[in-house]
């Protein structure tokens, strides 16, 4: 076979390559149902619980494991103590047990003292909290970073880490010293990734979530930022912990290669909206084949000035990188309720309903009973669809 030929069939081949990568994706296009409405239910709040964010993973025993910041963590029911001999930590990790939202048991398994006790400040005048987490082949894996605190200013977040555990939450890799010391990304611009969930313990077959990680992240925010980028790393690579390994969407395709970029400046956003991005990931529905981020902010501006007065904005997507549409917003007042999200473990059989974990004002934090509303609460969502 001449050079002539053998180039002429390469590129056939690489035709080929790509036309079955459009018609899957073209398939799944068709397969999928756009989400025209969000209805939230009654708020369902533990009483039992303390702190914010609740972010979760539904692992391979079946239990669901959350983070959770400015925290006491759980008690017992009917603890007589309380919360009164629970110290409040920056970060801590617990696990929650039962086969429906309102059935939930809470218990801490680590109340991760090496971050240091609830708004502690380190030289560098920031403190740690924990951003998303996931389980992947039994493995849990957490971000932590360095979030600054000024009650004038949005509440700034950077030099975030990965820390995964291969004991369900009871002993943690890296270290807090060695995430202050030497942190895995420098740059605000990955300094409050959250990720994007799939199924139990990590199970995907979509837009390669089968080999990949994705992360979402706003500009360096907690509150109130301004867009999110998307990253992604290697299953096989992931627990090597090490920056190097990831990738940033650069625009386009997300399927090809070439549109992923090591260099995180190369990174294009995926969803804008000043003022209106907080820390939030993704979470896709596998029987409508669609993506569902439930976007926050702060109404009037800073979390620290107008606590009781939050917004969420709902988008679907066909894909992690795209394009997210929005679909409705619902705003909370008196609640605040913030950090909104989504449970894989508990999206029914058809996709049309889910559980929210979100939580309360924070100047609540003091109050006892059910005054105190910055707890772990439950809202359950009932989605409306377009026809396929």
């Amino acid at each position: 076979m001449s050079r002539r030929e053998i180039n002429s069939l390469a590129i056939y081949l690489a035709f080929l390559a790509s036309l079955a990568a459009f018609r899957g994706t073209w398939a799944d296009e068709v397969a999928s149902k756009a989400i025209l409405k969000a209805e939230l239910g009654k708020p369902l709040m533990d009483l039992n619980s303390h702190g914010d964010v609740w972010d979760s993973s539904w692992a391979d025993d079946g239990h669901l494991y959350v983070s959770s910041d400015d925290t006491r963590g759980f008690i017992g029911p009917g603890d007589p103590k309380g919360f009164s001999d629970k110290p409040s930590r920056n970060l801590q990790f617990h696990i929650l047990q039962g086969d429906s939202p309102d059935s939930l048991v809470g218990k801490t398994i680590n109340r991760m003292d090496e971050y240091h006790g609830s708004s502690k400040r380190g030289p560098d005048g920031c403190m740690w909290k924990a951003n998303g987490n996931t389980c992947l082949d039994g493995i849990l894996y957490m971000f932590v970073s360095r979030h600054g605190l000024d009650f004038e200013k949005r509440q700034s977040a950077e030099k975030s880490s990965l820390i995964m555990s291969s004991d369900k939450g009871l002993t943690w890799r890296r270290s807090a010293k060695e995430n202050y010391d030497r942190p895995m990304f420098v740059s605000p611009r990955f300094g409050s990734p959250m990720f994007v969930k799939y199924g139990r313990d990590g199970r995907a077959d979509a837009h390669n979530a089968d080999k990949y990680v994705y992360a979402l992240a706003n500009n360096g925010f907690w509150e109130n930022g301004d867009d999110m980028i998307l990253a992604r790393v290697l299953k096989s690579q992931i627990a090597r912990l090490d920056a190097k390994d990831w990738q940033f969407f650069t625009g386009g395709d997300g399927m090809s290669d070439a549109n992923w970029s090591p260099d995180m400046q190369q990174a294009k956003p995926v969803l804008v909206n000043p003022g209106k991005c907080g820390m939030a990931g993704a979470q896709y529905i596998a029987p409508l084949k669609r993506y569902l981020m439930i976007q926050w902010y702060y109404t009037t501006g800073s979390g620290h000035k107008a606590p009781k007065d939050t917004t969420w904005i709902f988008y679907e997507s066909p894909a992690p990188w795209g394009p997210w549409r929005e679909f409705g917003s619902q705003r909370f007042d008196p609640e605040g309720y913030y950090n909104p999200c989504v449970v894989s473990k508990f999206i029914s059989p058809d996709g049309r309903n889910l559980a929210i974990f979100t939580n309360g004002n924070f100047f609540t934090a003091r109050e006892r009973g059910e005054k105190c509303i910055y707890r772990l609460t439950k809202i359950p969502c009932t989605l409306t669809l377009a026809a396929p």
